[in-house]
């Protein structure tokens, strides 16, 4: 494992996703730029809420 936080390597990694989808899914610059920041948001919140919600129960 490259970084010792498994947070940062999956904001890392929502950041690849993310930019990679925007590229192939939108045209235009300012709707690549949106669409990145929405998915990043997303799934950098989903890690953040996942996380929380397996330390209440494990």
């Amino acid at each position: 494992m490259i970084f010792k936080s498994h947070l940062i390597s999956m904001i890392i990694y929502a950041a690849l996703v993310s930019t990679v989808l925007a590229l192939i899914r939108r045209d235009s610059k300012k709707d690549q730029i949106k669409y990145f920041l929405s998915l990043f948001l997303i799934m950098t919140a989903g890690a953040l809420l996942f996380g929380w919600f397996m330390y209440l129960f494990f």
